[in-house]
């Protein structure tokens, strides 16, 4: 086993936890399809979430998979990045269990500065890159994690309709841009 399969065991079981929170709300979200108001939107940032969870699988592989040796620091870094989306997916899913079902609208306002927050934590761990001379892909996490602070700060429910096809955009383009740039 080399360092990388080693250190990124932790990761998956994060991500994979994420990942069955983001699963389990999509299919309550069905299960009271006729019931739930605002679900599209709702759906909406949870396939945002699935896909920031699922890129940052990808995206661990490809940019640190030949590490030979890691500083535990480096490592606490790396490893914030699923702990936030693992937290952001806490707080976005609702819990069907209880006795009323969730007004979806409602649940997104009250965790709205939480969840951007975690969206936006990125944006602050790739700056010493970008100072150093990090890929020019590298801005357009930083701009969505600008996009992700101004919905924390933003309470206004237009902009975080804007927000919901903004955010996808800057991260699909992303995540293209940064493939080509590997070779794949």
């Amino acid at each position: 086993m080399n360092t990388f399969e080693y250190v990124s065991v932790m990761h998956s079981i994060v991500l994979a936890l994420g990942i069955a929170r983001l699963l389990g709300g999509f299919a309550d979200i069905v299960r009271h399809w006729r019931e739930l108001d605002s679900k599209w939107f709702f759906l909406g940032w949870l396939t945002l979430l699935l896909a920031l969870h699922m890129g940052w699988w990808f995206g661990l592989w490809a940019r640190f998979h030949s590490i030979t040796d890691i500083a535990l620091t480096t490592y606490v870094v790396w490893f914030t990045i699923p702990a936030v989306l693992f937290i952001a997916s806490r707080l976005l899913v609702p819990d069907f269990r209880d006795v009323a079902l969730p007004d979806l609208g409602r649940r997104f306002r009250e965790v709205r500065v939480p969840f951007f927050s975690c969206l936006a934590v990125p944006m602050i761990l790739e700056i010493p890159g970008l100072i150093s001379g990090a890929p020019p892909t590298q801005w357009l996490i930083v701009t969505f994690g600008i996009l992700a602070a101004s919905g924390a700060i933003i309470r206004d429910e237009r902009w975080h309709r804007i927000l919901l096809g903004l955010m996808p955009t800057v991260y699909a383009t992303f995540m293209v841009l940064a493939r080509a740039s590997l070779g794949a």
